[in-house]
């Protein structure tokens, strides 16, 4: 498996912009919040919900680093798991 594939891959790429870039552009512009930022939205809740436990005196925008690296660590795993399913398969 390569790893290349596994932390930088199509899938990995489509998944991170599948979590990010909707609620980006949701909170950018609410008019362009959509349903496809639903599930980048809860780890973003999440996260932040978390982050003001720990942390409250952090402004929310703080929290956007951490979601960030969160999805970004989803897609990683999402990703592994397409090359290992892929591969089990003979797909390679």
């Amino acid at each position: 498996m390569e790893l290349k594939r596994v932390f930088a891959g199509p899938v990995v790429l489509a998944v991170f912009f599948f979590l990010v870039v909707p609620l980006a552009l949701g909170a950018w512009n609410t008019e362009w919040m959509t349903p496809l930022a639903l599930p980048g939205y809860l780890i973003l809740t999440i996260g932040s919900a978390l982050g003001k436990a720990l942390f409250p005196t952090f402004e929310f925008y703080v929290f956007w680093a951490p979601f960030v690296l969160a999805s970004y660590a989803i897609s990683v795993g999402v990703g592994f798991v397409y090359r290992w399913a892929l591969s089990g398969l003979g797909g390679g």
